[in-house]
């Protein structure tokens, strides 16, 4: 369990580092840039909102691949939220859980092969080599994983492309947590922009009891940690 624990730290430092070096580098440009940086950033940011607004694949494109570069998702699902204002909430559902689903799929092979032999590297020079670990408790631990607020969902994907869980049993575990999730922030996006309570109580109580779920699971686990 600690070896478990220890590269999970280490996953989630690799993320951390990278989203430390994105905000040190939006921050250093608005300093060197002053208002005029930080307006043009604006409308770079309305710019590709209305773009992928206006063009749903690259919105479905968007979330597919974005997120695997430590970008988070929550912007690209108020969006598809947005989007299903117009196209159907029912649609912008589907096509972000499908979205979601490809990007966990060439996220898990990334950091199960080519990304594992970089992190592998890079970690040596630190003189830490990630061990191999045994398969028991893997499932729970991606259960706590997927349930734990705010752990990114990048993170997961990696952390448990690295443990090796077996491809079966993380699709199993991860898309009905994710496509729940998902939908959650959708709909209630939707409600929001579009002016339905319906949407908007469903969103949140859907991403409340999930919520309440992942507490409830990681407490237990807790508990569990200190009877061994």
């Amino acid at each position: 369990m600690k070896l478990i624990k220890s590269k999970l730290f280490l996953t989630f430092f690799l993320v951390l580092s990278i989203f430390s070096i994105l905000g040190v580098l939006y921050f250093g440009l608005i300093a060197i840039g002053g208002d005029e940086s930080k307006q043009y950033l604006l409308e770079c940011w309305f710019w590709f909102k209305e773009f992928l607004l206006n063009n749903g694949i690259w919105l479905f494109v968007a979330l597919t691949v974005l997120p695997g570069f430590i970008l988070p998702c929550a912007p690209f699902l108020f969006l598809f939220g947005i989007w299903g204002t117009k196209h159907g909430a029912g649609y912008a559902c589907f096509y972000s859980v499908l979205a979601l689903s490809l990007n966990l799929v060439w996220t898990y092979w990334l950091a199960h092969g080519i990304g594992r032999s970089f992190i592998d590297k890079l970690l040596q020079r630190f003189k830490y080599n990630i061990p191999e670990l045994p398969p028991n408790n893997l499932v729970q631990w991606a259960i706590i994983l997927r349930l734990t607020p705010g752990i990114p969902f990048i993170f997961t994907n990696y952390a448990l492309g690295l443990l090796k869980l077996p491809f079966s049993k993380y699709l199993l575990v991860s898309i009905p947590i994710v496509a729940i999730t998902d939908c959650g922030f959708v709909l209630a996006s939707a409600g929001i922009f579009g002016g339905s309570w319906k949407f908007i109580w469903g969103g949140i109580s859907i991403l409340i009891i999930m919520i309440i779920i992942g507490h409830n699971i990681s407490k237990k686990q807790n508990n569990a940690d200190k009877s061994i």
